[in-house]
């Protein structure tokens, strides 16, 4: 046989541990962040699951939400992406940004760039579940959703 072909099975064969690595890592991957002393209380609002939850972030509630400090007592200085707060729009924003490059976010849609100082990022994604709803979505799902906020003024 070729040298070619041994090279290609090489290659197909590295790649297949790979993936199956990349599997296994995914599958366990919530363990860190779930067992992050926040969800000793906050188990009721479910676990951290999806890409955020990955063990090799080395993510914790801390790195979105702020530290502790005088958390359960009120008040406190955590970071809670509702909008039912008066935590600005750029504070949000910005603990997303401090992983998400403004440059690499554009590229991957042009409405990024559009919505950065208009809304939050969790206006339309969602990081605790399994996967985020905006992902994956068709061009016309995700123009449906656009429509939310978007109405055509008649």
């Amino acid at each position: 046989m070729s040298r070619n072909y041994w090279l290609l099975m090489l290659y197909v064969g590295l790649l297949s541990l790979t993936l199956i690595s990349h599997e296994a890592n995914s599958a366990d991957s919530t363990e860190q962040i779930n067992n992050d002393s926040c969800m000793k209380c906050h188990k009721r609002n479910g676990s951290m699951q999806g890409n955020h939850a990955q063990d090799r972030l080395k993510m914790s509630c801390s790195s979105c939400h702020g530290e502790k400090g005088n958390h359960p007592r009120k008040p406190n200085d955590l970071m809670v992406f509702s909008s039912e707060n008066d935590i600005t729009i750029d504070a949000k924003n910005g603990v997303c940004l401090k992983c998400h490059t403004v440059k690499k976010l554009a590229k991957t849609e042009w409405t990024h760039n559009v919505h950065a100082q208009k809304t939050s990022c969790t206006s339309c994604h969602k990081l605790h579940p399994k996967s985020d709803p905006m992902m994956g979505l068709s061009v016309k799902d995700r123009s449906n959703v656009c429509r939310n906020c978007h109405t055509v003024q008649r």
